[in-house]
């Protein structure tokens, strides 16, 4: 699930202000338990020692005492795992000893990286209590199941893009690792018929999968003649799905529910889509925050995801940035009938790969992605901001597409950036991942503070 380990979702008012909206109103045993983790950790967990002066007291609502609490970042996680974070007198090498817990690292370039304190049995409740929010999840994962997984090597520890490993090595009881290559573009279609026929004699009920790598293996086999295993569902993770590689995955698994999972290595199963298309936050392993953009620098429903962890005894985490942006559902209830904790409209895409229009206002990937995934052709596209109103974009399209593909491109960015904005395109015959594994669909050139841009 998008959760998988990797590294795979407020309020607003005036300038300024901080107010609970309706979808923030949670029942009272849902309350008690974040305010008991919040409670053990301040008081048992080392790190949080300097926070406990900042927290203003029992008597306030859990979302006041959170608010009032620093944001908690991967830089922190780098310097104080694993002692920092386990609570309730348990130390780190106890954990060790008896294998109840391990050291995980997130995927992701340096400065995203991360040790996590790994429970395994946390991580199982996670998911467990996650799947209930979407009934193909559910019916897969309440019982006996077999998975596949299609990410980057880099995203599940499995290094075997190194080299060849057979089907059996790469099978961990109940689930098949398929990828051997950091890039999809060295596949070839010895790869992508390899892993068809892996998943034809596997037979997974669920197939977890990076939407790029799914939707490369779709097109690759599309173009082979190669028909992909159906499995019961799919759940899409580790990265942001363009509606470019739902597309291509909906052509090749036609009638197969595809769910999308968000989460982290660090948080277990945050969101789930519903089978009205909404993500509903899993108030059974987590709390969280929707801390929106600052007036003026974007829409005020949009806002970074901040997740507090609820009953992991071995790595309590409060107010985590998870480093991704979320949109706040605004409309009537969902016709799912689900309505504990948040309900989200969509997942935006990650902080560090905003890029901003001419007046500063931050656009998000899903915004670009809006813009430009229904043009017909394009396969790929990467928006690179060189400076305040200069933009460049590379994009990977079908051989025959015409080359007018390039003026709609940047008419639609022109669009989408204001009147001044000055974009370019440049065509590519393949857009490598990053490092981590993962595609950047935007991003601008040089640094840049993001703290500047939430209330």
């Amino acid at each position: 699930m998008s959760a998988a380990p990797c590294a795979g979702p407020r309020p607003s008012g005036a300038p300024g202000a901080r107010r609970e909206t309706p979808a923030t109103v949670t029942p009272h045993p849902y309350a008690a338990r974040c305010a008991a983790a919040l409670d053990e950790a301040l008081a048992a967990a080392p790190f949080y020692r300097g926070w406990r002066e900042r927290d203003p007291g029992p008597t306030r609502p859990v979302a006041e005492r959170l608010a009032a609490l620093p944001v908690l970042s991967r830089r922190e996680l780098r310097a104080h795992v694993p002692d920092g974070f386990i609570s309730g007198g348990s130390r780190a090498r106890d954990g060790f000893a008896s294998g109840a817990i391990e050291i995980v690292s997130t995927s992701g370039t340096t400065s995203e990286r991360a040790a996590v304190v790994w429970h395994q049995p946390w991580w199982d409740a996670s998911l467990r209590a996650a799947a209930r929010l979407n009934p193909a999840l559910e019916a897969v994962y309440g019982g006996a199941y077999r998975e596949a997984v299609l990410t980057s090597p880099m995203c599940t520890g499995n290094l075997c893009h190194v080299g060849e490993l057979p089907a059996a090595e790469r099978t961990v009881g109940n689930i098949l690792f398929l990828n051997q290559e950091l890039d999809p573009a060295r596949w070839g279609e010895a790869g992508a018929r390899r892993m068809a026929a892996e998943l034809a004699a596997f037979r997974p009920d669920v197939l977890e999968a990076d939407p790029a790598y799914l939707a490369a293996l779709a097109r690759a086999c599309r173009h082979a003649g190669v028909a992909l295993h159906r499995p019961r569902c799919i759940a899409l993770t580790y990265e942001f799905p363009s509606r470019l590689h739902l597309r291509e995955i909906r052509r090749a698994f036609p009638g197969v529910p595809a769910v999308s999972s968000y989460g982290s290595t660090e948080t277990g199963h945050v969101f789930i889509e519903c089978e009205a298309g909404r993500l509903h936050q899993n108030t059974a392993t987590c709390h969280v925050e929707i801390q929106p953009l600052r007036a003026g620098r974007g829409d005020p429903r949009v806002g970074r995801v901040l997740v507090t962890t609820l009953g992991n005894p071995w790595f309590a985490l409060l107010r985590f940035d998870v480093g991704d942006l979320a949109r706040l559902h605004d409309g009537p209830p969902c016709e799912c009938g689900r309505g504990d904790g948040l309900t989200l409209a969509a997942i935006e895409g990650r902080v560090r790969d905003l890029t901003f229009d001419g007046e500063g206002r931050a656009v998000t990937v899903r915004q670009v992605d809006d813009a430009l995934a229904a043009i017909e052709g394009l396969l790929g596209y990467r928006v690179e901001q060189a400076a305040p109103t200069r933009y460049l974009v590379r994009y990977v399209a079908e051989p025959a597409t015409p080359a007018g593909i390039a003026d709609e491109l940047t008419a639609r960015l022109r669009a989408l950036y204001g009147p001044g904005a000055e974009v370019a395109a440049r065509r590519e015959s393949a857009l490598a991942p990053e490092g981590s594994g993962k595609y950047r669909l935007a991003g601008t050139v040089g640094e840049w503070n993001p703290e500047e841009l939430f209330a």
